[in-house]
């Protein structure tokens, strides 16, 4: 005959199960800010949301990797995205020392805390081939407490609040970087332009990589966006 004890310890496992499970991230939530709706080359890029970052969840309940603390269970923000033939990046800029997680759409689960040396202490996630679908994001605080933070998402490299290497916008236009093989070469290579001072030939690996070269034609009017970027 099953002992008391033995049935008892039985009966208490499906409980410790829930109740473990219960305290998960729970990308199931309705978020705390906006749920959007982006489809593969979206503009302006990036798209950005202000937030206040942080709070007193652990954000280790999505798994051991994952580092800072997040406000709660429900994600800060959920995103639908139908992806195209670009990268896709989820980035966050504080002055705070932020992190970052991510369940994405095939139901993988992303975190990050300092994403490269020029990032200084802000957080990013990038998909080379993103599944299109529904993801769902937490922004943390590493330390706890909270902070405003801006999320962003991009089908381009992150470029960092400061960083030497980043063209700044004019016209609302998102230039990108110069690291084009060509670049400087007095043509803008960046496959989204046209006009007369276009390279006859672009590929799609300079798009937002021709920035200054782009940028000075555009000011002369030499180049224009494509209609289907404007």
């Amino acid at each position: 005959m099953m002992s008391t004890r033995y049935k008892a310890a039985l009966s208490a496992l499906p409980l410790l199960y829930c109740t473990a499970a219960a305290h998960a991230l729970d990308w199931q939530e309705a978020p705390r800010y906006n749920t959007i709706n982006l489809s593969s080359g979206f503009q302006p890029d990036p798209q950005q949301f202000e937030i206040t970052a942080g709070g007193n969840t652990p954000a280790s309940k999505a798994g051991s990797n994952c580092t800072g603390y997040v406000h709660g269970l429900a994600p800060d923000m959920d995103f639908n995205f139908e992806a195209g033939e670009y990268q896709l990046v989820v980035y966050v800029e504080s002055s705070a020392d932020t992190t970052l997680v991510v369940n994405d759409a095939d139901g993988n689960w992303h975190c990050n805390d300092d994403f490269s040396s020029s990032s200084g202490t802000n957080p990013a996630i990038k998909w080379v081939n993103p599944p299109s679908g529904n993801y769902n994001v937490w922004v943390g605080t590493l330390a706890g407490g909270q902070a405003d933070a801006t999320v962003k998402f991009s089908e381009m490299d992150p470029e960092w609040h400061g960083s030497p290497a980043a063209v700044s916008s004019s016209s609302g236009i998102q230039w990108g970087d110069d690291g084009s093989e060509w670049s400087h070469d007095g043509e803008c290579d960046d496959p989204r332009f046209e006009g007369p001072s276009v390279h006859s030939i672009n590929i799609e690996e300079d798009r937002y990589h021709d920035a200054s070269d782009c940028r000075a034609l555009y000011e002369q009017g030499q180049v224009f966006l494509k209609p289907e970027y404007r």
